[in-house]
């Protein structure tokens, strides 16, 4: 299977899980594509000092890929600087959310089915 990006419309989120300010997402939907474990692939871009609202993933596992730059990650409450090259997991049963710098944060992000 190939999703091209031309075949992907970017779509703007405002307010992310009950966070502030606007996020610029392209979606790839795997579920769609018979993708059996995968659930989707974004690549986002978190405008200046927005935020997402910290939420529970019930039965999928999600994890933050940090391209550009720098926030703040809420893992369960805790929070922690995030920049670019690391990566934030959320196993399934726990929170995340996350409020960014004062710059654009891009970042990919991926959902599993447990």
């Amino acid at each position: 299977m190939l999703v091209r990006a031309s075949d992907v419309e970017p779509r703007t989120i405002e307010n992310c899980h009950g966070g502030s300010g606007r996020l610029a997402s392209t979606a790839f939907d795997l579920a769609a594509h018979e993708c059996r474990g995968m659930k989707f692939l974004h690549d986002d871009v978190v405008e200046p000092n927005a935020t997402i609202g910290e939420h529970t993933h019930a039965d999928d596992e999600e994890v933050y890929y940090v391209l550009e730059g720098r926030g703040t990650i809420i893992l369960d409450g805790e929070r922690f600087d995030i920049g670019p090259g690391d990566l934030a997991v959320t196993p399934a049963g726990h929170s995340h959310g996350l409020i960014n710098g004062p710059s654009p944060m891009r970042l990919i992000v991926a959902c599993a089915r447990c």
